[in-house]
């Protein structure tokens, strides 16, 4: 529940819209701004005592500084951004503010070969992994942009993983690199014919039930050498593809920020895990 009592929204803000954002009352509780830049979106998600209590989400830098002023009252507040955000409205700010990059502490040995290439999401969507699922083998894939798949170990270890292209990316390639193949888009609820009868539907099978054997066939890889696995999706393509997904798979919500969070607790003085 959000701090008026009302359920949780995610939506979009505007310049026009006041009084959005809930109240912050750092006096009776500790308040937490996590900030996740992407390339065209960036979502602001406040945490109350380490609960999640609201998401929103911004398409534009003017709407952006606005909504960054509402802030200021946090406790603390980490930012994480891919894209070309600028965050000039948090120079006010008076408490912890840590953006998130390769020399940020986080809550998990990692083993990766190259750490100043890893991305923030990743590092973030790792930290929920453990945070989440404790002292378990966890696979988790981000189906966005990219399909990024990052491993975790039952003793809290970061392995690294895969990154391939993502759904809208595949299809976007067979358009630009070839001289006749059409620009298709696939966002229906169907699973496309595996015979496609025509060049659009034969791309929409090759590219969907590629994707999807793709993502089981990693699956049963990582099974092949690791016990009692624990799968994890998330990002933009998950409702589309979570239904034709034929393995137990945990899809939570705002997993990547839940993970930032926990890698602000974390370089908190004094953290412990709850």
């Amino acid at each position: 529940m959000c701090l008026t009592g009302r359920k949780c929204k995610t939506f979009s803000f505007s310049p026009k819209q006041k009084n959005v954002f809930l109240p912050l009352s750092p006096k009776f509780f500790t308040v937490h701004i996590v900030i996740d830049g992407g390339n065209t979106r960036i979502k602001v998600a406040q945490f109350q005592d380490e609960k999640l209590q609201n998401v929103e989400i911004f398409a534009n830098q003017e709407a952006l500084n606005i909504f960054l002023k509402k802030c200021l009252l946090a406790q603390a507040i980490i930012v994480s951004n891919v894209g070309s955000w600028t965050f000039e409205a948090l120079n006010a700010f008076q408490g912890r503010l840590i953006y998130l990059n390769k020399e940020t502490k986080v809550p998990f040995q990692s083993f990766y070969a190259s750490p100043q290439t890893l991305g923030n999401d990743r590092r973030a969507l790792a930290a929920a992994a453990l945070y989440e699922f404790p002292q378990q083998n966890c696979l988790v894939f981000d189906a966005g942009t990219c399909l990024t798949v990052d491993f975790i170990d039952t003793k809290g270890a970061y392995h690294g993983g895969a990154i391939s292209p993502g759904l809208s990316m595949r299809f976007e390639a067979l358009h630009s690199f070839t001289q006749n193949l059409p620009k298709i888009n696939w966002r229906e609820n169907a699973l496309p014919a595996l015979i496609g009868d025509s060049t659009a539907n034969s791309i929409r099978s090759g590219v969907v039930r590629g994707y999807l054997a793709e993502i089981e066939g990693i699956i049963e890889q990582y099974k092949e050498e690791f016990d009692d696995l624990r799968i994890v999706f998330c990002g933009g393509d998950t409702s589309l593809l979570r239904p034709w997904l034929k393995n137990d798979i945990f899809a939570p919500s705002n997993f990547l920020i839940k993970g930032l969070e926990y890698i602000l607790r974390y370089n908190l003085e004094g953290f412990k895990k709850s």
